[in-house]
């Protein structure tokens, strides 16, 4: 499975305003009033950060884990790469290749979704160069058997490119008086009246033996987003009703105001983002 080039230059650039282009010619103008698959700021964010952090040619291959009905991997495709989808939900790898029949265009890279597990995945050891997982291992509950697979297949000096939800202590509630979540454990939450919907918060300790020791990798491109702005005073408040809704207006706030919040604010981020590089063996 191991295929990466060794092009000089000429990477696969992915900002947010060409994001949200792509996600018009794949689920139409509607987007842009009610958004769909959850797309809205912080994808804004994170397809850009992620593409740029793991040096993307075209012909590149891409491992995206627990893609649900995410709009990235379709935009990776577009672009020239080539991108296999570990999800686990039958349903929604039905939606992705239903979506990739729908939007497929010559010069697309190869779309390969599979029905398959994290915690198991159907990959052999050492043979991925490249892997995304953007918000989606916060809802693993075996995230550790999770953290061990992406270890296990991903290359010696491959990258993995990880979004997940932080916290630099103990988080003792989510959404409260906003949407019902419930603390199942340490960091921990679950949705109630909503079946399957858990949510987990990482330390950076967390981080250090869920990912990185198990990977037997290096940290790399720390960054975070969603601080006291964003998160505080926006998300996590009554206005995200409006958080699907008018999408150009998440543009905005992508572009503009996170980063002068990750400039200004030390606060802690609701996500951070960063890169394992697996060392040699």
């Amino acid at each position: 499975m191991t295929r990466q080039t060794n092009n000089n230059g000429n990477y696969v650039r992915l900002p947010a305003l060409r994001c949200l282009m792509y996600e018009v010619a794949l689920n139409g103008w509607r987007v842009l009033r009610e958004t769909v698959n959850d797309f809205s700021l912080w994808r804004l964010i994170e397809y850009p950060w992620a593409t740029r952090v793991l040096a993307l040619h075209r012909g590149d291959l891409v491992l995206d884990i627990g893609s649900g009905t995410s709009s990235y991997p379709h935009m990776l495709a577009k672009e020239g790469v080539d991108v296999i989808i570990a999800e686990l939900d039958a349903d929604r790898v039905r939606w992705q290749l239903a979506k990739r029949q729908e939007t497929a265009r010559p010069g697309d890279g190869v779309f390969l979704p599979l029905v398959a597990d994290a915690t198991k995945l159907p990959i052999r050891s050492d043979s991925v160069q490249r892997i995304a997982a953007i918000s989606s291992l916060e809802h693993i509950p075996d995230d550790a058997a999770a953290g061990r697979e992406i270890g296990r297949v991903l290359a010696p000096q491959g990258l993995a490119a990880l979004t997940i939800p932080f916290t630099s202590t103990e988080r003792e509630s989510f959404f409260k008086g906003i949407r019902n979540f419930k603390k199942v454990d340490r960091n921990a939450f679950v949705q109630e009246g909503k079946a399957g919907s858990f949510f987990r918060f990482y330390t950076r300790d967390d981080i250090e033996q869920v990912y990185v020791q198990p990977a037997r990798a290096t940290l790399a491109n720390w960054g975070g987003f969603g601080r006291r702005l964003l998160n505080w005073s926006y998300h996590e408040t009554k206005l995200t009703r409006y958080w699907r809704r008018y999408v150009i207006k998440d543009w905005l706030l992508a572009t503009v105001v996170h980063p002068l919040e990750e400039r200004f604010d030390q606060s802690d981020p609701l996500y951070v983002m960063f890169t394992l590089e697996k060392r040699s063996s």
